[in-house]
Protein backbone atom coordinates (compact mmCIF):
# COMPACT_ATOMS: atom_id res chain seq x y z
CA UNK A 1 0.00 0.00 0.00
CA UNK A 2 1.27 3.63 -0.94
CA UNK A 3 0.56 6.56 0.96
CA UNK A 4 -1.21 9.08 -1.47
CA UNK A 5 -2.70 8.32 -4.94
CA UNK A 6 -3.31 11.52 -7.13
CA UNK A 7 -5.75 10.94 -9.98
CA UNK A 8 -4.62 14.15 -12.23
CA UNK A 9 -1.02 16.31 -12.85
CA UNK A 10 -2.52 20.27 -13.41
CA UNK A 11 -2.01 22.23 -10.90
CA UNK A 12 -3.84 20.63 -8.17
CA UNK A 13 -2.28 17.01 -8.60
CA UNK A 14 1.76 18.29 -8.94
CA UNK A 15 1.43 20.74 -6.18
CA UNK A 16 0.16 17.85 -3.72
CA UNK A 17 3.14 15.70 -5.42
CA UNK A 18 5.21 17.91 -4.58
CA UNK A 19 4.34 19.14 -0.95
CA UNK A 20 3.60 15.27 0.09
CA UNK A 21 6.83 13.76 -1.83
CA UNK A 22 9.25 16.32 -0.29
CA UNK A 23 7.60 15.28 2.53
CA UNK A 24 8.78 12.17 2.68
CA UNK A 25 5.40 10.39 1.48
CA UNK A 26 5.24 7.97 -1.32
CA UNK A 27 3.23 9.15 -3.89
CA UNK A 28 1.58 8.15 -7.37
CA UNK A 29 0.61 10.93 -9.45
CA UNK A 30 -1.33 9.85 -12.56
CA UNK A 31 -2.50 11.29 -15.68
CA UNK A 32 -4.06 10.40 -18.75
CA UNK A 33 -2.48 12.30 -21.02
CA UNK A 34 0.99 13.03 -22.10
CA UNK A 35 2.71 16.00 -20.89
CA UNK A 36 3.42 18.54 -22.59
CA UNK A 37 -0.45 19.04 -23.19
CA UNK A 38 -2.90 21.89 -24.43
CA UNK A 39 -5.44 23.06 -22.06
CA UNK A 40 -8.30 25.70 -22.01
CA UNK A 41 -6.84 28.46 -20.13
CA UNK A 42 -5.84 31.78 -20.14
CA UNK A 43 -2.03 31.64 -19.99
CA UNK A 44 -2.24 33.84 -16.57
CA UNK A 45 -1.64 33.61 -12.93
CA UNK A 46 -2.95 35.59 -10.52
CA UNK A 47 -0.55 37.13 -7.38
CA UNK A 48 -1.18 34.53 -5.55
CA UNK A 49 -0.98 31.80 -7.71
CA UNK A 50 2.15 33.37 -9.34
CA UNK A 51 3.80 33.46 -5.69
CA UNK A 52 3.13 29.86 -5.09
CA UNK A 53 4.40 28.89 -8.28
CA UNK A 54 7.78 30.00 -7.90
CA UNK A 55 7.92 28.44 -4.42
CA UNK A 56 7.17 25.15 -5.48
CA UNK A 57 10.03 25.57 -7.54
CA UNK A 58 12.38 27.32 -5.38
CA UNK A 59 15.16 29.58 -5.97
CA UNK A 60 17.42 27.98 -8.33
CA UNK A 61 14.76 26.77 -10.58
CA UNK A 62 14.03 28.78 -13.91
CA UNK A 63 10.11 29.72 -14.04
CA UNK A 64 8.56 29.64 -17.63
CA UNK A 65 7.21 32.81 -18.63
CA UNK A 66 7.65 36.02 -17.80
CA UNK A 67 6.14 38.89 -14.95
CA UNK A 68 2.95 40.35 -16.11
CA UNK A 69 3.19 43.76 -17.54
CA UNK A 70 -0.18 45.40 -16.89
CA UNK A 71 -3.88 43.84 -16.16
CA UNK A 72 -6.29 45.56 -18.55
CA UNK A 73 -10.12 44.55 -17.60
CA UNK A 74 -13.02 45.30 -20.78
CA UNK A 75 -16.46 45.92 -20.16
CA UNK A 76 -18.12 48.25 -22.51
CA UNK A 77 -16.74 51.57 -23.06
CA UNK A 78 -14.89 50.76 -19.68
CA UNK A 79 -10.97 49.58 -20.28
CA UNK A 80 -9.64 49.47 -16.23
CA UNK A 81 -5.62 48.80 -17.00
CA UNK A 82 -3.46 48.43 -13.38
CA UNK A 83 0.17 47.75 -13.36
CA UNK A 84 0.80 44.58 -11.81
CA UNK A 85 4.61 45.30 -11.45
CA UNK A 86 6.07 41.63 -11.34
CA UNK A 87 3.49 40.24 -9.15
CA UNK A 88 1.73 38.47 -11.83
CA UNK A 89 2.90 36.02 -14.26
CA UNK A 90 2.06 35.00 -17.54
CA UNK A 91 3.00 31.45 -19.39
CA UNK A 92 1.24 29.28 -21.93
CA UNK A 93 0.19 26.38 -19.37
CA UNK A 94 1.37 23.71 -21.66
CA UNK A 95 4.32 24.89 -19.96
CA UNK A 96 3.74 25.51 -16.64
CA UNK A 97 1.83 22.23 -16.19
CA UNK A 98 4.65 20.38 -17.74
CA UNK A 99 7.11 22.23 -14.77
CA UNK A 100 5.45 21.51 -11.91
CA UNK A 101 5.25 17.27 -13.12
CA UNK A 102 8.69 17.20 -13.89
CA UNK A 103 9.29 19.12 -10.47
CA UNK A 104 7.08 16.33 -8.78
CA UNK A 105 8.82 13.65 -10.26
CA UNK A 106 12.41 15.19 -8.93
CA UNK A 107 10.64 15.21 -5.79
CA UNK A 108 9.97 11.64 -5.31
CA UNK A 109 7.12 11.21 -6.96
CA UNK A 110 6.19 8.29 -9.25
CA UNK A 111 4.59 9.78 -12.36
CA UNK A 112 2.28 7.74 -14.90
CA UNK A 113 1.50 9.32 -18.02
CA UNK A 114 -0.88 8.01 -20.83
CA UNK A 115 -3.14 5.86 -17.74
CA UNK A 116 -6.66 6.34 -17.73
CA UNK A 117 -7.58 5.85 -13.57
CA UNK A 118 -10.97 4.52 -12.33
CA UNK A 119 -12.23 4.33 -8.41
CA UNK A 120 -13.23 0.81 -7.28
CA UNK A 121 -14.78 0.46 -3.50
CA UNK A 122 -12.95 -2.17 -1.33
CA UNK A 123 -13.56 -2.89 2.25
CA UNK A 124 -10.61 -0.54 3.09
CA UNK A 125 -12.38 2.59 1.13
CA UNK A 126 -11.28 3.42 -2.23
CA UNK A 127 -9.17 1.85 -4.52
CA UNK A 128 -7.17 2.98 -7.79
CA UNK A 129 -7.69 0.69 -11.32
CA UNK A 130 -5.19 0.99 -13.44
CA UNK A 131 -6.01 -1.44 -16.48
CA UNK A 132 -5.53 -4.81 -14.65
CA UNK A 133 -3.85 -2.99 -11.31
CA UNK A 134 -5.56 -2.25 -8.59
CA UNK A 135 -3.14 0.23 -6.39
CA UNK A 136 -4.41 0.67 -2.50
CA UNK A 137 -3.71 4.15 -0.88
CA UNK A 138 -3.93 5.45 2.61
CA UNK A 139 -5.51 8.42 0.63
CA UNK A 140 -6.42 9.02 -2.85
CA UNK A 141 -6.45 12.88 -3.96
CA UNK A 142 -8.80 13.32 -7.00
CA UNK A 143 -7.50 16.15 -9.66
CA UNK A 144 -9.66 15.60 -12.48
CA UNK A 145 -11.09 19.01 -12.97
CA UNK A 146 -14.60 18.89 -13.89
CA UNK A 147 -14.75 15.29 -15.24
CA UNK A 148 -16.60 12.44 -14.55
CA UNK A 149 -14.74 10.73 -11.43
CA UNK A 150 -16.83 12.72 -8.40
CA UNK A 151 -20.24 11.25 -9.71
CA UNK A 152 -18.47 8.07 -9.32
CA UNK A 153 -18.65 9.13 -5.75
CA UNK A 154 -21.97 9.74 -5.47
CA UNK A 155 -21.04 13.57 -5.53
CA UNK A 156 -22.65 16.12 -7.27
CA UNK A 157 -23.49 20.10 -8.08
CA UNK A 158 -25.25 21.62 -5.39
CA UNK A 159 -25.51 25.26 -7.58
CA UNK A 160 -27.57 25.49 -10.71
CA UNK A 161 -24.89 26.12 -13.17
CA UNK A 162 -25.19 26.82 -16.73
CA UNK A 163 -23.48 24.82 -19.37
CA UNK A 164 -20.00 26.87 -20.71
CA UNK A 165 -17.96 26.25 -24.01
CA UNK A 166 -14.41 27.19 -23.62
CA UNK A 167 -12.01 27.18 -26.32
CA UNK A 168 -7.89 28.35 -26.64
CA UNK A 169 -5.82 28.66 -29.47
CA UNK A 170 -2.34 30.71 -30.07
CA UNK A 171 -1.93 33.26 -32.83
CA UNK A 172 0.98 35.45 -33.92
CA UNK A 173 1.74 38.31 -31.50
CA UNK A 174 1.56 40.68 -34.28
CA UNK A 175 -2.33 40.10 -34.63
CA UNK A 176 -2.64 42.03 -31.28
CA UNK A 177 -2.26 45.49 -29.84
CA UNK A 178 -1.29 44.26 -26.55
CA UNK A 179 2.01 44.58 -25.30
CA UNK A 180 4.61 41.28 -23.90
CA UNK A 181 3.44 40.66 -20.95
CA UNK A 182 0.03 41.92 -20.97
CA UNK A 183 -3.44 40.48 -20.04
CA UNK A 184 -6.56 41.40 -21.25
CA UNK A 185 -9.72 40.92 -19.88
CA UNK A 186 -13.39 41.32 -22.08
CA UNK A 187 -16.61 41.12 -20.38
CA UNK A 188 -19.05 40.28 -22.73
CA UNK A 189 -22.60 39.45 -22.90
CA UNK A 190 -22.96 35.53 -23.39
CA UNK A 191 -19.42 35.39 -22.28
CA UNK A 192 -15.69 36.33 -21.97
CA UNK A 193 -12.45 35.90 -23.70
CA UNK A 194 -9.07 36.57 -22.55
CA UNK A 195 -5.41 37.66 -24.16
CA UNK A 196 -2.35 37.00 -22.77
CA UNK A 197 1.24 37.51 -24.57
CA UNK A 198 3.77 35.05 -23.00
CA UNK A 199 5.70 35.14 -25.68
CA UNK A 200 7.59 37.89 -28.05
CA UNK A 201 5.66 36.35 -31.16
CA UNK A 202 2.62 33.85 -30.14
CA UNK A 203 -0.48 35.12 -28.10
CA UNK A 204 -2.94 32.66 -25.99
CA UNK A 205 -6.36 33.58 -26.73
CA UNK A 206 -9.20 31.74 -24.90
CA UNK A 207 -12.85 32.47 -24.63
CA UNK A 208 -15.70 30.74 -22.56
CA UNK A 209 -19.47 31.31 -23.98
CA UNK A 210 -22.77 30.16 -22.35
CA UNK A 211 -24.21 27.22 -24.54
CA UNK A 212 -27.49 27.60 -23.46
CA UNK A 213 -29.94 27.27 -26.53
CA UNK A 214 -26.68 27.71 -28.66
CA UNK A 215 -28.37 24.92 -31.13
CA UNK A 216 -25.26 24.30 -33.82
CA UNK A 217 -24.03 28.11 -33.76
CA UNK A 218 -20.28 28.26 -33.31
CA UNK A 219 -19.49 29.80 -29.87
CA UNK A 220 -16.88 32.47 -31.43
CA UNK A 221 -19.54 33.03 -34.09
CA UNK A 222 -22.44 33.71 -30.80
CA UNK A 223 -20.30 36.32 -29.07
CA UNK A 224 -19.46 37.99 -32.19
CA UNK A 225 -23.13 38.33 -33.16
CA UNK A 226 -24.53 39.22 -29.19
CA UNK A 227 -21.33 41.88 -28.91
CA UNK A 228 -20.80 43.55 -32.52
CA UNK A 229 -19.35 46.61 -31.34
CA UNK A 230 -16.73 45.16 -28.16
CA UNK A 231 -13.28 46.62 -29.08
CA UNK A 232 -12.14 43.16 -29.28
CA UNK A 233 -12.97 41.84 -32.37
CA UNK A 234 -10.49 44.88 -33.61
CA UNK A 235 -7.68 42.21 -32.37
CA UNK A 236 -8.98 38.81 -33.50
CA UNK A 237 -9.00 37.20 -36.97
CA UNK A 238 -12.98 38.21 -38.53
CA UNK A 239 -13.53 34.37 -38.70
CA UNK A 240 -12.07 31.63 -35.49
CA UNK A 241 -9.90 29.28 -36.00
CA UNK A 242 -11.61 25.92 -36.85
CA UNK A 243 -9.04 24.03 -35.00
CA UNK A 244 -8.60 24.86 -31.65
CA UNK A 245 -5.75 24.15 -29.87
CA UNK A 246 -7.62 22.60 -26.67
CA UNK A 247 -11.86 22.97 -26.10
CA UNK A 248 -14.19 22.02 -23.69
CA UNK A 249 -18.03 22.02 -22.17
CA UNK A 250 -18.37 22.39 -18.33
CA UNK A 251 -21.37 23.59 -16.31
CA UNK A 252 -20.39 26.82 -14.00
CA UNK A 253 -20.20 27.06 -10.93
CA UNK A 254 -19.21 23.33 -10.31
CA UNK A 255 -19.61 23.44 -6.19
CA UNK A 256 -19.89 19.86 -4.92
CA UNK A 257 -22.22 18.65 -2.22
CA UNK A 258 -19.04 16.64 -0.40
CA UNK A 259 -15.14 17.32 -0.99
CA UNK A 260 -15.02 13.78 -0.95
CA UNK A 261 -16.46 10.29 0.05
CA UNK A 262 -14.06 7.85 2.54
CA UNK A 263 -9.92 7.65 1.82
CA UNK A 264 -10.89 10.36 -1.50
CA UNK A 265 -10.45 14.45 -1.31
CA UNK A 266 -11.57 16.72 -4.14
CA UNK A 267 -9.09 18.78 -5.51
CA UNK A 268 -7.98 21.46 -7.92
CA UNK A 269 -11.70 22.12 -10.09
CA UNK A 270 -13.72 18.99 -9.01
CA UNK A 271 -13.63 20.82 -5.01
CA UNK A 272 -15.12 24.10 -6.53
CA UNK A 273 -15.19 26.33 -9.47
CA UNK A 274 -16.98 29.72 -10.18
CA UNK A 275 -15.94 31.29 -12.66
CA UNK A 276 -12.92 31.67 -14.92
CA UNK A 277 -12.46 35.34 -15.75
CA UNK A 278 -10.82 36.00 -12.54
CA UNK A 279 -7.84 34.23 -13.39
CA UNK A 280 -8.22 32.70 -9.95
CA UNK A 281 -8.74 29.13 -11.35
CA UNK A 282 -5.02 27.67 -10.37
CA UNK A 283 -4.63 30.14 -7.35
CA UNK A 284 -7.52 28.18 -5.77
CA UNK A 285 -6.47 24.93 -7.31
CA UNK A 286 -2.90 25.10 -5.46
CA UNK A 287 -4.85 26.29 -2.47
CA UNK A 288 -7.52 23.36 -1.76
CA UNK A 289 -4.09 21.23 -2.95
CA UNK A 290 -2.58 22.63 0.67
CA UNK A 291 -6.00 21.84 2.43
CA UNK A 292 -5.56 18.20 1.50
CA UNK A 293 -1.42 17.71 1.88
CA UNK A 294 -1.76 19.45 5.14
CA UNK A 295 -4.64 17.04 5.81
CA UNK A 296 -3.14 14.32 4.83
CA UNK A 297 0.01 15.05 6.77
CA UNK A 298 -1.60 15.98 10.53
CA UNK A 299 -2.93 12.45 10.27
CA UNK A 300 -6.33 12.63 11.19
CA UNK A 301 -10.16 12.59 10.61
CA UNK A 302 -9.36 13.35 6.96
CA UNK A 303 -12.16 14.13 5.76
CA UNK A 304 -13.73 16.30 8.56
CA UNK A 305 -10.16 18.33 8.87
CA UNK A 306 -9.54 18.68 4.78
CA UNK A 307 -13.39 20.47 4.89
CA UNK A 308 -12.55 22.43 7.73
CA UNK A 309 -9.42 24.22 5.93
CA UNK A 310 -11.62 24.05 2.56
CA UNK A 311 -14.61 26.39 4.72
CA UNK A 312 -11.61 28.80 5.83
CA UNK A 313 -9.16 29.42 3.04
CA UNK A 314 -11.19 28.24 0.05
CA UNK A 315 -14.50 29.00 -0.32
CA UNK A 316 -14.62 32.79 0.55
CA UNK A 317 -12.92 33.03 -2.77
CA UNK A 318 -15.38 30.99 -4.40
CA UNK A 319 -18.38 32.67 -3.04
CA UNK A 320 -17.08 36.31 -4.16
CA UNK A 321 -16.00 35.15 -7.26
CA UNK A 322 -20.01 33.64 -7.99
CA UNK A 323 -21.13 36.92 -6.61
CA UNK A 324 -19.06 39.01 -9.24
CA UNK A 325 -19.52 37.07 -11.74
CA UNK A 326 -23.50 37.50 -11.58
CA UNK A 327 -22.71 41.09 -10.92
CA UNK A 328 -20.70 41.59 -13.97
CA UNK A 329 -22.67 39.70 -16.20
CA UNK A 330 -25.92 41.04 -15.33
CA UNK A 331 -28.12 42.53 -17.86
CA UNK A 332 -28.34 45.90 -16.31
CA UNK A 333 -24.27 46.23 -16.34
CA UNK A 334 -23.64 45.59 -19.48
CA UNK A 335 -26.52 47.65 -20.50
CA UNK A 336 -25.21 50.30 -18.34
CA UNK A 337 -21.50 50.11 -19.80
CA UNK A 338 -22.36 49.97 -23.86
CA UNK A 339 -24.08 53.10 -23.89
CA UNK A 340 -22.81 55.67 -21.05
CA UNK A 341 -19.86 55.69 -18.47
CA UNK A 342 -21.66 55.60 -15.22
CA UNK A 343 -20.52 52.45 -13.71
CA UNK A 344 -17.89 53.00 -10.34
CA UNK A 345 -14.20 53.54 -12.41
CA UNK A 346 -12.23 53.56 -9.27
CA UNK A 347 -14.24 50.65 -7.60
CA UNK A 348 -13.70 48.59 -10.75
CA UNK A 349 -9.92 49.20 -11.37
CA UNK A 350 -9.75 48.19 -7.39
CA UNK A 351 -11.08 44.82 -7.95
CA UNK A 352 -8.96 44.00 -11.07
CA UNK A 353 -6.35 44.65 -8.47
CA UNK A 354 -7.76 42.78 -5.96
CA UNK A 355 -8.13 39.85 -8.02
CA UNK A 356 -4.99 39.50 -10.47
CA UNK A 357 -2.47 41.24 -8.66
CA UNK A 358 -3.02 40.48 -5.11
CA UNK A 359 -4.91 37.70 -5.51
CA UNK A 360 -7.23 38.19 -2.85
CA UNK A 361 -10.62 38.60 -3.99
Amino acid sequence: MIDVAIIGAGPAGSTAAIELARAGRSVLLIEKRFFPREKVCGGCLSGRAAARFKQLLGPDREIPGLPGSQVSFVIGSYRLTCNPHGATWVVPRAEMDACLANTAGEAGAEIRYGQAAALEQSEQGWDVILGAERIRAKAILLATGLGGLPAKLGIHNTSRSRPMIAQQWIQPTRCLSSPLGSVELHWLRGGYVGLATPQEYASVVAIACDATDMGNERAYDRLRRMNPNAEIWEQLPENAPRHYGARGTAGFPWIPDRLGDRNVLLIGDAAGYAEPFTGEGIGQAMVSANCATKTILSGVDLLNNYASLMRKNHRPVVRRTRWIAAVLGSALIQYIAARRPMLPRPWLTRLVEAVHVKGAL
